[in-house]
């Protein structure tokens, strides 16, 4: 007996080796069904066939959703068709087969789940299909064509329109299953709008393209009417703006307005968006560039060029009051705050002083010239100033014209600042006023409410001056500023200015006449001279933080009016500004032949990644590249230079009707998971309804038991030996 059991042991065991089962469990089956618009026609005939016991279905287009049987309708999963959504749902329905019933056209790679798939094909319904291809980033002024290709998947008469900037264009076609296309070409010269539609037996498709020029960037230009007019011309997305607002929707910002325009906050706008690669772009307007103080503010660095000092200067005394009322809202820190925009503003050439008078007079600091170091002292001590006491202004006033006097500028001028009522206001001030007018002149300066204004513009009539009504104190810094672009105004140069010409991208093939006007500007060493005059600058550019700057040191609406290459030197310019490292552009276009993919920007070997593959993209143009991809590619792609991810871009889906081998798809999809394409629907009841169950583990636990009971009877015969024996 127990040699039996230990045979049954062994053969127990070689049997659950060998792996035998039984089909003992159901079968989880899901029906994908794809109701897509290609395919739901067909899907929909082939429904009553699909019952199948103990099924699940799922029906799904650009979504997908469980249904209750075969024959469930849904028209509102999208007008796409994505599996990978539909593989998921049959993976969580816990699917042992998965029936795909479809035309095989999918608009995404979904792979297999390691779930055997039965697919069943169903051909898509007829159709013709329209699609409008133009070329990525074209340029301003290229005659470009945009052609409309058309898939049939029946013989079929049609007629095709277009309508755009070359006018309605209308065609009749007799059409063959497959690919045709027809071109319509016109000029590009801003952003347009093309139509077409396609009429046939088939029905009825339209579709529209919107192209806009590659330098069609978006611009904001404060203060140059003339620009901004040129650069509509030139296809440029141009807004005309006041001021500056967050955030900053334009690549490149146009400055012919001054710094008194713009407040701190729109200054630092201006500096955060260069540093975050925007560009700037300085033109010498009557108010901008250096008429506009912009070289004395935060952008200075900024700035590729520098003014070219003039000779002749400017003397001024401020008279400052410094009493006891001055206290009051701040009124003198106010005054002194402006006082050194005053000083900043002066020229090397140009002499300042400073006389305080509250009881009596006190210089700060004599007229003296405003270099550097005279700066700096000058500023030093304006900080020093504290306040207190009466007012008495007429020795201050009288200090005043004596210093001017000796100077060797051609300018001389007094600016008298008060807040109250002078006690010695005597009528012999208004005759030293006039006296030393208009060598000197007077201007004065009333704060606040409790300012003797009738005095005020009374002593500056008399000398040749301007009065100014300041109400409120906070805006002494600005009156001071305004007051600096008056006194120190530099002067722009009439006549004829031949014009040189330097190599550069943005300067090619041109040939620009001479100049009406120009301001005296020298480059700085950082940045680049591409048109100079003589020993002045005319167009200087270069790159500050991550974006780029430029300035024209004329005044277009003056100069070049009656050039015609006026448009397309402004173009080549703002293109330029517009292309910095921070701002690279990157756009897919799919085409019959596969997925261009077009790049612009700074890079020096950029590759392209996509579709689990990577190429080089080749230098079609300046700082243009190019790459194709497969037609069948979707997905991301990524742009890399230096193993560094630069751009990420989506790629455009396929078309829901194409001319593709759907069967082909299904039995190339069916054959990895480890299914097949099935010939008909009739098939689906050869499948096997149930699973194998493996007996794999219950033979090993038969064999355990009967192991465990044949050493339980080998023990009981060696005991009962044991007794007998004895």
């Amino acid at each position: 007996m127990l040699v039996g059991l230990r045979a049954a042991v062994i053969g127990l065991l070689l049997l659950a080796f060998w792996g035998p089962s039984l089909p003992l469990q159901p079968v989880q089956t899901v029906v994908l069904l794809d109701q897509s618009p290609s395919a739901r026609e067909a899907v929909w005939q082939v429904a009553p066939q699909l019952q199948l016991p103990g099924a699940k279905y799922v029906a799904f287009a650009s979504g997908a959703v469980q249904v209750a049987g075969p024959t469930a309708r849904r028209l509102d999963l999208g007008e796409g068709t994505r599996l990978g959504e539909a593989l998921e749902k049959a993976r969580e329905l816990q699917a042992d087969r998965i029936v795909l019933v479809s035309d095989g056209l999918f608009q995404d790679r979904a792979e297999p789940l390691g779930i055997p798939i039965y697919s069943l094909y169903q051909p898509p319904s007829p159709n013709l299909s329209l699609v409008l291809t133009g070329p990525a980033l074209p340029a301003k002024g290229e005659t470009i064509e945009v052609r409309a290709v058309l898939e049939s998947t029946a013989a079929v008469r049609a007629r095709l329109t277009f309508n755009g900037p070359a006018g309605l264009v209308e065609r009749v076609l007799q059409l063959e299953p497959g690919r045709s296309s027809l071109g319509y070409r016109f000029r590009l010269d801003g952003p347009a709008v093309v139509t077409a539609r396609v009429e046939s037996a088939l029905g009825v498709e339209q579709t529209r393209l919107e192209l806009s020029p590659a330098d069609s960037t978006r611009v904001w230009v404060l203060g140059d009417a003339a620009l901004a007019r040129y650069l509509r011309a030139q296809g440029f997305s141009v807004e005309e703006r006041q001021g500056i607002t967050l955030p900053i929707r334009a690549e490149v910002v146009a400055l012919g307005v001054g710094v008194q325009d713009l407040s701190a906050a729109e200054l630092d706008a201006l500096q955060s968006f260069l540093h975050q690669g925007g560009s700037l772009l300085w033109t010498a307007t009557p108010r901008g560039l250096f008429f506009g103080g912009w070289e004395r503010t935060s952008l200075a660095d900024s700035l590729p060029v520098e003014p070219v000092e003039e000779p002749g200067g400017v003397g001024i005394v401020l008279v400052l009051d410094v009493s006891g009322s001055m206290l009051e809202d701040d009124k003198l820190g106010l005054a002194v705050v402006g006082s050194l925009e005053l000083i900043r503003s002066a020229r090397p050439q140009d002499y300042i002083g400073v006389v305080v008078f509250s009881d009596r007079p006190r210089w700060l600091f004599r007229p003296r010239p405003m270099t550097e170091q005279g700066r700096k002292e000058a500023e030093s001590l304006l900080l020093s100033t504290r306040a207190g006491g009466g007012t008495m202004l007429r020795r201050a006033y009288l200090e005043a014209l004596e210093a001017l006097e000796p100077l060797p500028t051609e300018s001389k001028q007094v600016i008298t600042l008060t807040d109250g009522l002078a006690a010695d206001a005597t009528p012999d001030l208004l005759d030293a006023a006039r006296e030393v007018s208009p060598r000197i002149k007077t201007s004065t300066v009333a704060i606040g409410a409790d300012a003797d204004r009738q005095f005020l513009r009374d002593l500056a009539q008399a000398g040749g001056g301007t009065f100014w009504d300041v109400p409120r104190a906070q805006d002494l810094p600005r009156f001071f500023l305004e007051e600096a672009q008056r006194a120190f105004r530099r002067e722009a140069l009439e006549g004829r200015f031949p014009v040189a010409v330097r190599p550069h991208p943005i300067t090619r093939a041109l040939n620009p006449p001479p100049l009406s006007v120009i301001l005296p500007a020298k480059t700085k060493p950082w940045a680049q001279t591409l048109l100079s005059s003589g020993e002045d600058t005319v167009l200087a550019v270069g790159e500050s933080g991550r974006g780029r700057v430029a300035a024209l040191t004329t005044d277009l609406s003056r100069s070049w009016q009656s050039w015609q290459g006026t448009p397309a030197l402004l173009g080549e310019l703002l293109r330029w500004l517009s292309q910095t490292p921070a701002r690279p552009r990157v756009q897919a276009v799919r085409e019959p032949e596969g997925v261009r993919v077009t790049l612009e920007g700074q890079f020096e070997r950029p590759r392209l990644r996509a579709a689990g593959q990577e190429q080089s993209m080749a230098p079609v143009g300046p700082l243009r590249f190019e790459a194709w991809l497969p037609r069948e590619a979707v997905g991301e792609a990524v742009v890399f230079e230096n193993e560094q991810p630069r751009l990420r871009l989506q790629l455009p889906s396929l078309p829901e009707w194409r001319l593709e081998d759907g069967r082909e798809n299904l039995r190339r999809l069916s054959e990895l998971s480890g299914g097949r394409l099935l010939a008909d629907a009739s098939e689906l009841q050869e499948l096997v309804s149930r699973k194998a169950y493996s007996l794999q583990w219950p033979l090993i636990a038969l064999a355990v038991m009967l192991f465990l009971l044949e050493r339980y009877l080998e023990r009981r015969g060696i005991s009962a030996r044991g007794k007998w024996l004895a």
